[in-house]
């Protein structure tokens, strides 16, 4: 009796198995980042429009805050945690502020570099695991949301201000951001704790075959 050359050995199946991407993976990616693109662009035009912040361009340049009329600071946790509104022409605490039309063109070009990194990293064997995926898709919604600002407004609206007052009543103010940077933030450290785990992993995987 002829054997058939589809028939696999459960070794074959496993590794099949082992080799097939998550069904997951492109829904979860999408969904996170337009998840967080949304929230962020909403967050921004609510606590804009809450603040009463009132932005004015001149010679038709990047918006910038009217400080004859100016926005309110709101408190959400007193010496700690308030609302407060600025422009950001540049990246983290204004770098490269005089280039914010690159930037943009950077951050769509993530966005793209982002898209490609799990499209091949869902080729390897293994596949990519549910949290890595989770990161890329934080890291994309947190890019486009800024993009929609770098390219649309000119200038990212941050609204998040992080400080502290210290015994002699100096205030020390971590630079004002949004949740399009904080989704960013959040998914670079967990891509950087899996790389982490990984190699632990290898590394011990290494010393425990050494052994033997």
């Amino acid at each position: 009796m002829s054997v058939s050359n589809t028939d696999k050995t459960p070794a074959d199946s496993g590794d099949l198995a082992q080799n097939a991407k998550p069904k997951y993976a492109w829904p979860l990616f999408i969904g996170l980042a337009i998840f967080i693109t949304a929230a962020d662009l909403w967050s921004k035009h609510a606590v804009f429009e809450f603040l009463e912040v009132k932005s004015i361009s001149v010679d038709g340049g990047p918006p910038h805050i009217d400080r004859t009329s100016p926005p309110k600071e709101h408190p959400v946790i007193e010496g700690y945690f308030h609302l407060e509104a600025n422009y950001n022409y540049g990246a983290f605490n204004g770098w490269f502020s005089e280039h914010t039309g690159a930037l943009a063109i950077l951050s769509l070009a993530a966005l793209f570099v982002i898209s490609g990194i799990l499209f091949f990293s869902l080729k390897k064997n293994p596949p990519p695991g549910f949290f890595f995926i989770a990161a890329l898709g934080l890291v994309a919604g947190g890019t486009a949301g800024n993009f929609y600002d770098r390219y649309f407004l000119r200038g990212v609206r941050d609204w998040i201000k992080w400080f502290y007052v210290d015994a002699n009543g100096q205030q020390h103010v971590w630079p004002n951001f949004n949740i399009a940077d904080a989704g960013i933030c959040i998914g670079v450290c967990l891509l950087i704790v899996i790389e982490f785990a990984a190699a632990r992993r290898e590394h011990l995987a290494a010393k425990a075959k050494s052994r033997d």
